[in-house]
């Protein structure tokens, strides 16, 4: 009886930490005529959003789900394209970095955060902008718009 209990909590302690937020953190920054994007998300969940839509891991994989997930246009509404800069693990976290060029800055620019919602219902990504000597933060959740930066 005690061994099946110690044999049942070495197999919980053997599972992955599972963390309790379900949560990207996105940082825009402005400067020189482009844009940088800097993603943080858990490891685990990028790894398992990225595998399930796009059935590989690579960084090609994982810049056509950022680009799917993550879309940013300008204040004329035309679409702009984030190239993979690139990753760093930190921990439990991976930082994705991206940049663009965005002639016309931040302000009026419309941004979709999006990642990770096809996997939780309490999704919830946070996205920081710093432009034009100010910083703004929008909070996206589940079937949320594009929203202007103002």
């Amino acid at each position: 009886m005690i061994r099946n209990h110690l044999v049942a909590a070495g197999l919980l302690l053997a599972l992955p930490a599972r963390h309790p937020l379900h949560t990207t953190h996105t940082d825009l920054r402005q400067h020189d005529g482009a844009v940088e994007v800097t993603v943080r998300a858990f490891t685990d969940d990028l790894h398992r959003a990225v595998a399930a839509r796009e059935h590989a891991t690579d960084d090609s994989a994982l810049a056509r789900y950022v680009r799917a997930t993550l879309t940013l246009a300008d204040a004329a509404g035309r679409p702009v394209l984030l190239t993979l800069a690139g990753t760093r693990i930190d921990g439990d976290i991976t930082l994705v970095t991206l940049r663009a060029p965005l002639p016309g800055g931040l302000a009026g620019a419309r941004v979709r955060q999006a990642m990770h919602m096809e996997l939780f219902d309490d999704q919830v990504n946070v996205v920081r902008a710093e432009y034009d000597g100010r910083q703004t933060s929008l909070l996206f959740t589940p079937g949320d718009p594009a929203r202007a930066l103002r």
